[in-house]
């Protein structure tokens, strides 16, 4: 079984044009579909992430803070999937929650360096 990340890009905003209710519904979906995840062996993890971070680039001589005004979209969680190929995780994928509010999913293999 390999290895899997996805990284969950979405509106940045959207969580703030939410209501209070539909907020957790959301995060209900996203319990249940763990749930799932975790009782087919396809859950190695994952969190949600803060939408402050910092940007660091021009070797390392840049760093600005985020979130980024110029940005729509944003990495706002990330889940390590286990799965047999990259198209059996991106079918796991498809099941998640954030793609019913416009998020754009990243799926990569993790290689396994032996360290």
């Amino acid at each position: 079984m390999k290895e899997y990340l996805m990284l969950i890009r979405e509106d940045l905003g959207a969580y703030g044009n939410m209501t209070p209710e539909e907020v957790q519904r959301d995060i209900e979906k996203h319990v249940k579909w763990v749930e799932q995840l975790v009782a087919n062996g396809s859950f190695k993890g994952g969190n949600p992430l803060s939408p402050q971070g910092k940007h660091i680039k021009a070797a390392g001589k840049l760093v600005t803070d985020g979130p980024y005004i110029e940005l729509k979209e944003g990495i706002s969680g990330y889940y390590f999937l286990a799965a047999d190929s990259l198209e059996a995780a991106s079918k796991i994928a498809q099941g998640c929650p954030s793609l019913e509010i416009g998020a754009t999913l990243e799926i990569r293999e993790i290689i396994q360096t032996g360290a």
